[in-house]
């Protein structure tokens, strides 16, 4: 068979990597023999819809499966109508949506079938138990096929009404899976870059969290939490730079310093391998240490993105993040000593949120050594906690097309409308104040910089002075030219040193 996967158009908005998520399940359709291929609508948000089904039409699959994040469904439900009416092929949509809203998401006479949870093996099983010849004479509701037989693969009877197919027990060995299908994505078309302008690829160790922070959706893996081997992940990066010649890396896990014995043993393979890599990860401030950071250098990591939210010790209780602000603190430092860029990210908008806290957080992260900051809006997704408190509060609340433009992400370059705000401030000012986040943070650096290399007095003087446009584009037009190297960190490009 002919095997299309699809990702969703993003409004106004380009997939910045490939869904690894559709990499599997491309992966194991070629394992069972298919001709396989990947649209990734996401990387042209803007092009009509049409067009875009075109291609998906004159490459003529047999069947298509969706992927799809609340944010995007939108995008689905007009493409799975025009490629229905265009094409014979039964669609399965899977991923977030999908599986915190199975019922919703069936209703649409467009879509067949619904992976529920974690996909690769229902998908495999899915597509071995479709018989084409009988779907394009009968429909799949008159099938002589036992759905029900898949546990995880929702669908509907002929009668039109939701089966519910369960849930899948979780894969226990990651192990067993197949590399992602990276090679029927465009992978030069994805923007994700080191700080020197070398392509980076994105892999994922581990799945899951054993943490319920109140913004964030567990639906697909739950709260468990499940690994690969050490070995298995090397194997990985050594196929990736051996086939495409790329030795920067993002490791996607939520929380890739969890399991400290065995990131320990990931480190110790990285370096006993000599494998030559930068890259970077997510992970808690409460889960590194000043000597596993320096371990980590030396394995290749140049940044570490900590997931802080808020500055303000109450507003942080209430996300159920389990960390305080002195942890947070000591974090960065220890991380920007080690060498490592520190990325903090941050939610304005939480529930309690008043300008004298979101001002809290704001001034926390100028605070911070941070590398580099982003300043979220809070969205409440459904299948979050924040969601479901909000239901509880308004009962008649329920879920809408417009979450296609539900901006969790703040690009800075304008002023943005927060979709249901759930913060005790309006909306003009939460949109106003995550602008002043990032310019306010900028500015915080930019001043560090300064005082760490000219002491403090004349640190800030000069600092002041570069607030001055032509000050400032002369002072760095000088720093390049490199004829003043004991101030070269003052120039602009210092991610480009550090990740060396």
């Amino acid at each position: 068979m002919k095997v299309a996967l699809i990702g969703p158009q993003w409004h106004e908005m380009v997939n910045s990597y490939p869904s690894l998520g559709l990499g599997y399940l491309a992966a194991i359709a070629e394992q069972e023999g298919h001709e396989t291929a990947i649209f990734d609508m996401g990387l042209r948000p803007t092009r009509p819809i049409g067009e875009a089904v075109a291609e998906i039409v004159a490459w003529r699959p047999d069947v298509i499966a969706f992927t799809s994040m609340t944010t995007s469904y939108k995008s689905v439900e007009d493409a799975a109508a025009l490629l229905k009416a265009a094409l014979p092929a039964p669609i399965i949509i899977g991923g977030p949506h999908a599986t915190t809203l199975p019922e919703l998401t069936l209703a649409n006479p467009n879509l067949d079938f619904l992976v529920y949870g974690e996909g690769e093996y229902v998908f495999r099983d899915w597509l071995r138990a479709i018989k084409l010849d009988e779907f394009r004479s009968r429909g799949f509701s008159r099938s002589n096929t036992d759905w029900s037989k898949i546990t995880g693969l929702w669908y509907k009877d002929e009668n039109g009404n939701v089966v519910n197919g369960g849930e899948r027990e979780l894969i226990p060995d990651l192990d067993v899976l197949p590399f992602p299908a990276r090679h029927l994505f465009d992978l030069k078309a994805y923007p994700l870059y080191a700080p020197d302008g070398a392509q980076m690829l994105t892999v994922l160790t581990s799945r899951g969290c054993p943490y319920k922070c109140s913004f964030c959706f567990k639906g697909i893996v739950g709260r468990t939490y499940r690994q690969r081997s050490p070995e298995n992940i090397v194997a990985e990066l050594r196929h990736l730079i051996d086939r495409y010649g790329v030795r920067n890396f993002y490791f996607m896990d939520d929380l890739f310093t969890i399991n400290v014995k065995r990131l320990e043993a990931i480190l110790d393979h990285f370096i006993a391998q000599n494998l030559d890599v930068r890259w970077r990860c997510l992970a808690r401030v409460d889960r590194v240490n000043p000597e596993l950071l320096r371990k980590m250098h030396r394995a290749g990591c140049r940044q570490i993105h900590f997931g802080i939210e808020s500055g303000n010790g109450e507003i942080l209780k209430k996300t159920a993040k389990h960390i305080n602000l002195d942890q947070v603190r000591q974090a960065i430092e220890w991380t920007e000593d080690a060498g490592i860029m520190s990325k903090g990210y941050f939610i304005l908008g939480l529930p309690g949120d008043n300008e004298r806290t979101m001002n809290e957080t704001i001034e926390f992260a100028a605070s911070l050594r941070l590398s580099e900051a982003m300043f979220s809006i809070a969205t409440p997704f459904p299948g979050t906690e924040l969601w479901e408190e909000l239901v509880h509060r308004n009962p008649e609340t329920v879920y809408s097309a417009d979450f296609t433009k539900s901006y969790y992400y703040n690009s800075y370059l304008s002023e943005i409308a927060p979709f249901m705000n759930v913060s005790d401030v309006s909306d003009d000012v939460l949109s106003k104040m995550a602008i002043q986040a990032r310019e306010r943070f900028l500015a915080a650096k930019e001043k560090r910089k300064f005082v760490r290399y000219l002491g403090s007095a004349w640190g800030q003087r000069v600092w002041q002075m570069s607030r001055v446009r032509p000050v400032r584009e002369a002072a760095k037009a000088i720093l390049n030219m490199g004829l003043f190297p004991r101030f070269r960190a003052l120039a602009p490009k210092d991610e480009v040193r550090a990740w060396e």
